[in-house]
């Protein structure tokens, strides 16, 4: 465990199996109950924006590299498996490090990326539209009635997806993802 001298915390753990493969985690501590009222679902958009507008991730593309991410209520989480090295016995560790560090510290941000994700949301929105979907937001919303969990599912609420614009997302990007 150790910390970087730009405030980002770090764990190096062994991973014995499967052999000859690493992950690295990038956790970000935001989620949707960091979303304001009319910022509902931004964070999901963030997390797609960065995340498949990296120039870097595709550099892992052809190397049996799995990547993904997610954003929870409390947490947005971008991770790698790959293996320990390419083809040509390159390490993929530096690229994956490099990867996260341009997804989460210095993405384009572009308007096209931001129009295609926001598309991607929408369509994810009615894929989850599901009965058990709704009996879980139910529950949720009956069990945290007194606090931001009632009100902030990740995935947001359409209304606000389909009216946020770049200035929206950079504004968001720039207030949480941080180091520190």
């Amino acid at each position: 465990r150790g910390q970087l001298r730009n405030g980002l915390r770090y764990a190096i753990l062994p991973n014995s199996a499967p052999p000859g493969r690493f992950e690295a985690y990038l956790e970000l501590h935001v989620g949707s109950c960091e979303e304001a009222d009319d910022e509902q679902g931004l964070a999901h958009l963030v997390e797609h924006v960065t995340f498949m507008g990296s120039r870097k991730r595709e550099r892992l593309f052809s190397t049996g590299s799995k990547s993904n991410a997610y954003t929870d209520f409390h947490h947005t989480v971008y991770h790698f498996h790959c293996p320990l090295a390419d083809t040509a016995g390159r390490p993929l560790m530096p690229l994956a490090l490099d990867a996260l560090r341009e997804i989460a510290f210095e993405p384009e941000l572009l308007g096209a990326r931001i129009e295609k994700e926001r598309k991607a949301i929408l369509s994810e929105l009615q894929m989850i539209n599901t009965i058990d979907y709704r009996c879980s937001t139910m529950h949720l919303r009956q069990l945290h009635a007194d606090n931001a969990l009632a009100r902030r599912f990740p995935i947001g609420r359409a209304e606000q997806i389909v009216a946020w614009d770049a200035t929206h997302v950079r504004a968001f990007h720039k207030t949480h993802y941080h180091p520190d």
